[in-house]
């Protein structure tokens, strides 16, 4: 596998043996990664909420080269998928600007195989208590139900961020993802990107769960 930075990894680790799967991809963080599916043998989908991306996207050398469906569409509207169509689907960083997680956990739930595995990132909630140390007329109070301007996050992350990030608490993540029917099995937390060796806090989230 080409290189590409240490969140994304994870993500496609997490989501194991993928030759002969049919795989979603949930909007772009930095780069594509359906190219990378493909060259594994699956048949990914890209959906994306940007045309200019998508554009990007189907002009590359890589959509060239490596074939997959591309969708210009909210990533929460899936009908275009059969019920029980898609073996997997992972989300880098953009569902970290999405406003409604419950609606795309309930779509997921429809058009993933039983046994289907989603993985997907989220800003770690200790980068907004970080945030939250700043002079008392510019804090956000956690789990503010506001989007907050992710240019106002000083942490490193390994990808860019949506430019609106939302505030979702681990009880509120589980408890969407029990409601629609998917269950947890691994969590990682992500440091902090750091120059040194030292031990950072983590600044993102990375969820696998199954239906």
């Amino acid at each position: 596998m080409e290189h590409v930075d240490f969140l994304t990894q994870e993500i496609i680790r997490l989501l194991g043996e993928i030759k002969g799967k049919r795989i979603l991809e949930l909007g772009i963080a930095r780069d594509c990664v359906s190219h990378m599916l493909v060259a594994q043998g699956a048949s990914p989908i890209l959906v994306e909420e940007s045309p200019d991306v998508v554009a990007r996207v189907k002009s590359s050398d890589l959509y060239g080269e490596f074939k997959f469906e591309v969708r210009q569409s909210r990533l929460a509207d899936l009908a275009f998928c059969p019920a029980e169509s898609i073996d997997a689907a992972f989300s880098v960083i953009s569902l970290a600007g999405t406003a409604d997680l419950a609606r795309l956990f309930r779509q997921l739930q429809r058009v993933l195989k039983s046994q289907g595995t989603f993985v997907f990132g989220l800003v770690h909630p200790m980068a907004f208590i970080q945030h939250s140390q700043t002079p008392a007329s510019e804090q956000i109070r956690y789990r503010s139900k506001e989007p907050l301007d992710s240019a106002a996050l000083k942490c490193r992350f390994p990808v860019p961020l949506p430019e609106k990030v939302r505030q979702i608490s681990f009880g509120e993540t589980f408890s969407q993802l029990k409601r629609a029917g998917l269950s947890i099995d691994q969590l990682l937390e992500i440091p902090e990107e750091s120059e040194q060796d030292a031990l950072t806090d983590p600044t993102l989230l990375v969820i696998r769960a199954r239906k």
